[in-house]
């Protein structure tokens, strides 16, 4: 049973990881920008890393689900390289929004 799930187990924990890594970037924006819990306005750098931040943390669940009934049903592999490059879009398209639009 491991087997057949493993791929899809290992996506997931580096997609916890990508969520806990966007998580610590807010943190360390709320202490740059001295911008206390429960804000979320302030300085236009912090709410461009919130924002992003919220954007991915919304599609997760959905993400999850799809990568666990496509490796499930359908093929393990293809899910999981498919999961791969999703996460990777997401790194990419984070640390796009939270630079500064010129």
């Amino acid at each position: 049973m491991r087997s057949e799930v493993d791929l899809l187990a290992a996506v997931t924990v580096l997609g916890v990881l990508e969520q806990a890594y966007f998580a610590l970037q807010v943190i360390y924006a709320r202490r740059k920008y001295r911008i206390s819990p429960p804000e979320t306005t302030g300085h236009p750098d912090f709410e461009r890393i919130f924002r992003a931040q919220a954007n991915c943390s919304e599609y997760f669940p959905i993400f999850l689900s799809v990568l666990w009934v496509a490796g499930i049903f359908f093929h393990q592999g293809v899910a999981a390289a498919c999961g791969v490059l999703y996460l990777h879009a997401r790194f990419r398209y984070f640390r796009g929004y939270m630079q500064a639009a010129q």
